[in-house]
């Protein structure tokens, strides 16, 4: 959407150049989800850092002396630190959080403070699962929602900004199926189910909009009578042209499926009202299609 909006505005209409742009910024979701788990590795680091300055003190107590290592020893964040593949994806991206030590120290003191944090440290020895959710709870709480965090995020790449929420999904789930035995060579997991597949989908919803935008102009008007053309926010022509490109040129695709993701695209990127016009405009216009064999279904559960 976001790629196809930034060709309708751009002056050349170079299509191959705005696709390049499309692959590279997904691509570049890899990099955020590194982001993201580095910032759990970084409270680590912190906490470790915090331990041995501690002991250097002048008159440094007992505690100082003989520190609680349950934390900085937490078994998941130690896989984190020993993954292969995160160690190169780290190297790969240059992730450095330096200038934003100080945030990572008031975030580590908040976590010290918490419930969750107290129990877990008193717990004794504990178990994997015990650390695993820990970490979860850190992760949702002090990292996945943290202003200043994404604010860092924006800063390297502004589209971050609407990617960080389907991001968070992924590292919370990569987190709750991390288990002890995985060994520091299991690769990290793929933002794709299956690359190919999801790669050509990409590429022909943008370029098919683009090529049929006409004929999409023309059907979406069809059902608007009652409507201006220029009373029509670009935002729901373009979520519309899309919603029935996908509808006519992928079979595999419930139409259901197609009408609720586009709505839903409405109500956080158009008007308020968007939702109400969109779904009114397709549940004419899909009948319409149908009518004329230009949605057809295939696959299990989808033929009409």
């Amino acid at each position: 959407m976001q790629a196809l909006y930034a060709y309708n505005q751009a002056e050349a209409d170079n299509i191959p150049l705005h696709e390049k742009e499309l692959l590279k910024s997904i691509y570049k979701t890899e990099e955020l989800f590194v982001y993201f788990l580095s910032a759990l590795m970084e409270i680590r680091n912190c906490a470790e850092k915090t331990l041995e300055e501690a002991k250097s003190k002048r008159l440094p107590t007992k505690e100082d002396l003989n520190p609680n290592l349950k934390f900085v020893n937490n078994r998941v964040l130690q896989q984190l630190e020993n993954n292969e593949g995160l160690k190169k994806s780290l190297h790969t991206f240059k992730v450095n959080w330096t200038e934003y030590e100080e945030l990572m120290k008031k975030l580590y003191s908040k976590i010290k403070t918490s419930e969750s944090y107290t129990e877990y440290m008193t717990s004794g020895e504990g178990s994997y699962e015990e650390d695993r959710e820990l970490v979860i709870r850190i992760y949702k709480s002090y990292i996945a929602d943290e202003e200043l965090i994404l604010h860092r995020f924006e800063e390297l790449n502004i589209h971050w900004s609407d990617d960080w929420y389907f991001i968070n999904g992924y590292v919370l789930n990569y987190l709750k199926e991390i288990q002890a035995s995985d060994s520091a060579e299991k690769p990290l997991p793929s933002l794709f189910k299956d690359e190919d597949d999801d790669l050509d989908f990409v590429k022909n919803l943008f370029r098919k909009t683009i090529v049929n935008n006409d004929e999409y102009h023309a059907v979406i008007l069809k059902q608007a009578k009652n409507w201006e053309e220029d009373r029509i926010a670009f935002m729901d022509f373009l979520l519309m042209k899309m919603a029935v490109c996908e509808l006519e040129e992928f079979p595999t695709v419930p139409v259901k499926v197609t009408l609720n993701e586009y709505i839903e695209l409405s109500k956080s990127y158009s008007t308020p009202k968007s939702k109400l016009f969109i779904n009114g405009i397709l549940d004419k216009l899909i009948p319409s299609l149908k009518s004329e064999g230009k949605i057809k279904k295939t696959g299990r559960g989808l033929k009409e």
